[in-house]
């Protein structure tokens, strides 16, 4: 998995949407400066093929499904293939970051019951506290235990930025959010769901 992290400011202040987000960081690798993320060999990455999968966002307040293009490139050095998945994208789900984090948000600032919350954002309770368990579960790895048990989950959400998400991907190996096992992905609800295995 290639992961390009070329937004450093913090994520609540990106003005534009994750889709552009997305499509931005999707033309930020050329195959002449990549660099193989298993054998580190540089400028060996070549287009290999594509797929696609599911963005859920919000737009005016509201979940919107797009369907984006995940570009696998594959390394002349040692044969292994990577796809280039944009920092908007959690690794097996469909829900974007900031998605994730914005209703986290508003469980964590108590804007509403989990109910309520669940509803206007169209996942399942069990949805939430997963995410929520993961959330705080990587806040903790993170900063340590002792920087955990003082920071507030809505103070770590406000300070998040590029560089926390690109220094816990080369720190730990997988992403910010990121299930540790290949399970079926979250399908948004009403969409059909993705292959299993692709991120």
């Amino acid at each position: 998995m290639i992961r390009p992290f070329t937004i450093f400011c913090k994520l609540n202040q990106i003005s534009f949407s994750d889709r552009q987000w997305f499509e931005q960081e999707a033309g930020s690798l050329s195959h002449t400066d990549g660099v193989c993320p298993v054998c580190h060999a540089k400028a060996c990455l070549s287009p290999f093929a594509s797929y696609t999968r599911y963005l859920v966002e919000w737009k005016e307040d509201f979940p919107v499904t797009y369907e984006v293009t995940v570009q696998r490139y594959r390394c002349s050095s040692c044969g292994h293939t990577h796809a280039q998945l944009p920092s908007p994208l959690v690794p097996y789900s469909s829900y974007s970051l900031r998605f994730i984090l914005l209703v986290l948000r508003d469980y964590f600032l108590h804007r509403a019951c989990v109910q309520k919350i669940c509803e206007h954002a169209g996942i399942s309770v069990s949805t939430l506290y997963r995410w929520k368990a993961l959330f705080l579960a990587h806040k903790a790895l993170w900063l340590g235990m002792l920087e955990d048990l003082k920071a507030s989950a809505e103070a770590f959400l406000d300070g998040m930025d590029g560089t926390l998400l690109q220094g816990f991907c080369r720190k730990f190996l997988f992403s910010f959010l990121q299930r540790l096992r290949s399970a079926s992905p979250d399908p948004p609800s009403g969409a059909p769901g993705q292959p299993s295995g692709s991120t």
